[in-house]
């Protein structure tokens, strides 16, 4: 069962994919050195899951606010600028897993549950938990919260946490306690359950042409542009449609349109095939100086339109970026894109994470995009 089909499969995933290529404006980043000096090479970028897997377990706990406080003030430094016009120039391509996920939250759920034979490991004890309808595949994660009462023989605290699911059937399922239960009769749990659902995997390749002049030239909101082609196919598993390519096209200013800053080629909008027209409502723009550990700062804002006219506005993106801590000789780097409907309502928020394992990268890299729908099933897209 595609369970995106609560919430309009087809549509939320031309949605997402249509947000990857309006997005993923730092992309090509992976190519690019940390230090200030550093320039971006013509070597295609090839980010999987596997390569990046000890660099993502350190950011899933880097990014947790208590672990943020005690990491030391990284003293790497990355500039952003420079990365830019290097890109601008000479384009990328990043491949990429995506997993999907939506979740559910069902508070206060009173479920009439057993212990089963213990399981492999004399310390587990095997849960079943009646759920009718709950949705969950073999695989799939609840997080149980709120329990305060023994069941049996096992104290709550045990009850309390987060959970592979095995499934039983379609109204129960199995999970394993850190508990080892002797008793075997039923009860009934009360609990909060809170469900982590992968809906389908596949891959993603990004391309993006080098930016040029044209003959004769291409104006963009009036002023003279630099064009690429941004093209985002992807092969899907589980979701629809199981294969799908879009394509952008961006423009980026030849000379910058505020004399008083110094980035070269600042991204001017974009036209997608079949989709919105974007331009920026103040002139996109990259900090000059070098960043470091605790520099945050807005980028620019992305009005979307139904066609070039302007005639009718779809929505708002807000871009910003933030350094966040690592260790002393590396950052991690996240560009935030917060995009709002015509009712000024919050529908995604999109972050890239570039980062780069001191002992092993000399470049930085892109390592996880992750989009988070603001939509009652709380759908995500995550590739890596």
């Amino acid at each position: 069962m595609n369970r995106f089909s609560n919430t309009n499969s087809s549509g939320l995933l031309k949605l997402t994919w249509q947000f990857f290529a309006v997005f993923s404006i730092f992309a090509g980043l992976a190519s690019c050195g940390g230090s200030a000096s550093s320039v971006a090479t013509n070597a295609a970028s090839v980010t999987a899951a596997t390569e990046n897997a000890a660099i993502l377990a350190v950011l899933d706990k880097s990014t947790d606010s208590a672990a943020q406080a005690i990491l030391p003030a990284g003293a790497d430094t990355f500039s952003m600028s420079t990365f830019w016009e290097a890109q601008v120039l000479k384009g990328f391509t990043k491949v990429g897993v995506l997993r999907g996920y939506a979740y559910q939250n069902y508070p206060s759920i009173t479920s009439l549950s057993s212990l089963e034979t213990n399981t492999s490991d004399p310390t587990q004890t095997r849960l079943v938990i009646t759920h009718v309808d709950h949705r969950a595949k073999t695989g799939d994660i609840v997080t149980v919260s709120g329990v305060s009462a023994d069941a049996l023989d096992i104290p709550f605290r045990f009850l309390n946490g987060t959970f592979e699911i095995t499934i039983r059937n379609s109204n129960s399922y199995y999970i394993k306690i850190p508990y080892a239960g002797v008793k075997r009769e039923e009860f009934l749990l009360n609990a909060n359950l809170f469900y982590k659902y992968k809906e389908c995997t596949g891959q993603q390749t990004v391309t993006q042409t080098p930016a040029l002049a044209t003959d004769p030239l291409t104006y963009f909101d009036g002023y003279e542009s630099r064009v690429a082609t941004y093209t985002v196919e992807n092969s899907l598993v589980g979701c629809s449609p199981p294969l799908a390519t879009f394509t952008t096209t961006k423009y980026y200013a030849v000379n910058n349109p505020r004399s008083e800053k110094v980035l070269k080629y600042p991204f001017l909008g974009q036209r997608v095939a079949g989709g919105d027209f974007a331009s920026l409502e103040k002139t996109f723009d990259l900090p000059a100086t070098p960043l470091k550990s605790g520099d945050k700062g807005s980028i620019g804002t992305m009005k979307f339109y139904k066609a070039s006219n302007k005639a009718s506005q779809t929505g708002t993106a807000l871009l910003s970026y933030e350094i966040l801590k690592y260790t002393s000789s590396a950052v991690f780097i996240a560009i935030n894109l917060d995009y709002y409907n015509d009712n000024n309502t919050l529908v995604s928020k999109t972050t890239e994470i570039y980062g780069r394992d001191p002992a092993i990268d000399k470049e930085y890299k892109l390592i996880r995009m992750t989009v988070k729908y603001n939509n009652p099933r709380k759908n995500e897209i995550i590739v890596e």
